[in-house]
């Protein structure tokens, strides 16, 4: 099945990227700068045909600022869990990112944004009840998404034992958890992040090797899931 990505930078980084299918390209009469260039010349290096249209055109295709460019390409690509372990090095470091239940493509686009900001290893994506990896959390991540390897999972509870027995300790971001302050991370780390609004399920917690927290000083009691994601993810890289 084919999707649209939109927007210049999203397309962009999908040509970089060269994970999926680039089917057409959709552009806007007049359309110029430096970055419409950049995805013409590439799209032109790789052979993908363009049509020049009206904006109305383009307005039709896709509800959202599409920024005068459109792209047809294939779905995103998953790997399975068996797949991306066997393809690591014995004692490899790694980080990967899971998303339990997590319901806001907005929220999932930001998250890989910042997963690939930080060259996260992979995401864990459940195929049930998480929000679709499609055009909106493409767009939310600025074409971050091109870059982190998505992991397909059924059962995020039985792939958390599983990676446990590849070496890796799972963090889940909990509020009840000590402050991330005292973590020291190890070489092979899974973070955990759960739905905006009931947090990590229960098996899920249960399943954790351990719950951390980010410590707050103001009257907001919490952050929003892609805020504590990003927090998270640089605390581990930086140590």
């Amino acid at each position: 099945m084919s999707e649209f990505v939109f927007g210049r930078q999203p397309i962009l980084e999908a040509l970089k990227a060269g994970r999926r299918k680039l089917i057409k390209l959709y552009v806007q009469d007049g359309l110029a700068g430096e970055k419409v260039h950049d995805i013409l010349q590439l799209a032109k290096t790789k052979g993908i045909p363009v049509e020049w249209v009206r904006q109305s055109h383009l307005d039709q295709k896709i509800q959202g600022n599409h920024q005068g460019v459109i792209a047809e390409t294939g779905a995103l690509s998953f790997q399975d869990l068996d797949g991306f372990l066997s393809s690591l090095r014995p004692e490899a470091p790694a980080l990967l990112v899971a998303l339990d239940e997590i319901q806001d493509p907005h929220n999932v686009g930001a998250i890989l944004r910042s997963a690939g900001f930080f060259g996260v290893s992979a995401a864990l994506v459940p195929k049930w009840r998480t929000a679709p990896v499609g055009e909106t959390a493409a767009r939310v991540s600025s074409g971050a998404i091109e870059h982190v390897p998505l992991i397909r999972i059924t059962n995020l509870a039985q792939s958390i034992v599983e990676l446990q027995d590849e070496g890796f300790e799972v963090i889940g971001a909990d509020m009840a958890g000590e402050p991330i302050g005292h973590y020291k991370a190890r070489n092979r780390v899974v973070l955990v992040l759960g739905s905006e609004g009931s947090g990590l399920r229960r098996l899920v917690r249960e399943r954790c090797d351990k719950l951390l927290a980010i410590p707050g000083a103001g009257k907001v009691g919490s952050l929003n899931v892609a805020a504590t994601a990003a927090i998270f993810i640089y605390e581990f890289c930086r140590r």
